[in-house]
């Protein structure tokens, strides 16, 4: 991991704010130990050999995180430390995602980045513009997340996980809203700054289950494109009566987008070489409003245009990336992401963020790469842990690779 002190600036109180690291780093080596261990349960289980290995792997992802955090330590604000030893699973995931994205903020190659207790998150510059984000965790409720966890759902419950994450995610966003208004009238947004939300959708996904936040899929809506679309452009369900695209509405005022399913498996007919198949051409209602949970009033979409900020950005931010960057070699991994941008700034403002996937208000929407596992009826998570273990894990146990924490 890169050293900050080339890309941030220390605040006043610093001394005071980091009296508590070393209670607040002992706290957290015991709950990432925790969390750790129960999301690659599936390594522990596999041998005892992987098991021990896992072990040492774990110990590694816990230095890397702890360099992390004494890393960022400069730029968090003077509750972070208190807060993030709170037993409240929101409050916690919200403070450690933006150390998280802080680190993304490396990575993606941003410099000078600041940031004050009032204002936004992170203001940091590349490319000679100036960037601010606004880190924001949607946190539904405790029986949702329930449901969220559970690998089988009826139709009925999985429809309300579906409505509740995707009202979350607009609950958050005109929060963020409401703040940058805020921000911009108390100055703390620069002059031509490009202020981008980033919404980090960790407890929308199964919390014990590992993989989020390295190469497992983000957090999708009804339209199986990435919640944010769903929460920003309007998508919904895919309409699935107009496959050869002939059909006419039965409301003049319905809205439809273009859907582009890719095919991101190949199939392979009496043993001949894999086929990829063609992409598919679906389309999507665009909805113009949400309804809030009581159906009491609604949400606006289409947030993109506007109200004046640059993107939305949508990315798990989460403990488990420490898996891949604890060998030098897996640096490279990121999490996926998907980044919705105005139309005026979309070409800038991605010439600048990583992203996996990209969204904007003129273009046809593109689902991003699912699992294969899903067209099964599996959910990804033991699908990717045997992926992991053949390709990645299984060598490394019997080569005997080095491995490092990401601050060593």
């Amino acid at each position: 991991m890169p050293s900050n002190e080339t890309h941030s600036s220390a605040k006043p109180g610093t001394t005071k704010k980091n009296r508590t690291n070393d209670l607040c780093i002992a706290y957290l080596q015991t709950k990432w130990r925790d969390i750790l261990t129960k999301r690659f349960a599936y390594f522990f289980d596999k041998s005892p050999q992987s098991g021990q290995r896992m072990e040492q792997i774990i110990d590694c992802m816990i230095k890397g995180l702890e360099s992390l955090f004494l890393n960022f330590s400069n730029l968090k604000d003077t509750q972070f430390n208190t807060q993030v030893m709170l037993p409240d699973i929101g409050v916690y995931s919200q403070r450690i995602a933006e150390m998280l994205f802080y680190y993304r903020l490396l990575g993606m190659g941003f410099g000078d980045i600041k940031s004050k207790d009032a204002g936004p998150d992170f203001v940091a510059e590349k490319n000679g513009e100036t960037f601010c984000f606004e880190v924001v965790t949607p946190t539904p409720q405790d029986s949702i997340r329930e449901l969220i966890d559970q690998s089988k759902l009826t139709p009925e419950k999985r429809d309300l996980v579906f409505r509740e994450r995707l009202l979350s995610v607009t609950s958050a966003i005109k929060d963020k809203l409401k703040k940058f208004e805020a921000h911009k009238s108390a100055g703390h947004v620069p002059e031509g700054a490009h202020y981008i939300i980033v919404i980090n959708d960790s407890l929308l996904l199964p919390y014990d289950q590992p993989w989020y936040g390295v190469q497992a899929e983000l957090c999708f809506g009804d339209s199986t494109l990435p919640i944010a679309v769903d929460a920003t452009l309007g998508s919904g369900e895919i309409d699935f009566t107009d496959i050869l695209g002939e059909a006419l509405s039965n409301n003049d005022s319905d809205q439809f987008q273009n859907l582009v399913m890719r095919s991101n498996f190949g199939v392979s007919i009496n043993g001949g070489e894999p086929v990829t198949p063609e992409d598919s051409l679906l389309r999507v209602k665009i909805r113009k409003e949400i309804p809030s949970r009581k159906n009491t009033g609604t949400v606006l979409v289409d947030i993109a245009e506007s109200v004046g900020v640059a993107g939305i950005y949508q990315i798990t931010l989460r403990e488990d990336l420490m898996f891949y960057h604890s060998f030098e070699f897996g640096r490279s991994a990121m999490p996926a992401s998907a980044l919705i941008s105005s139309v005026k700034n979309k070409q800038l403002v991605r010439n600048s963020i990583f992203f996996t996937s990209t969204y904007a208000k003129d273009e046809d929407l593109v689902q991003p790469v699912m699992s294969p596992a899903r067209l099964f009826g599996f959910e990804p998570h033991d699908f990717n842990s045997e992926a992991v273990y053949n390709t990645f894990f299984k060598p490394v146990l019997e080569g005997g690779e080095l491995y490092r924490s990401p601050g060593s």
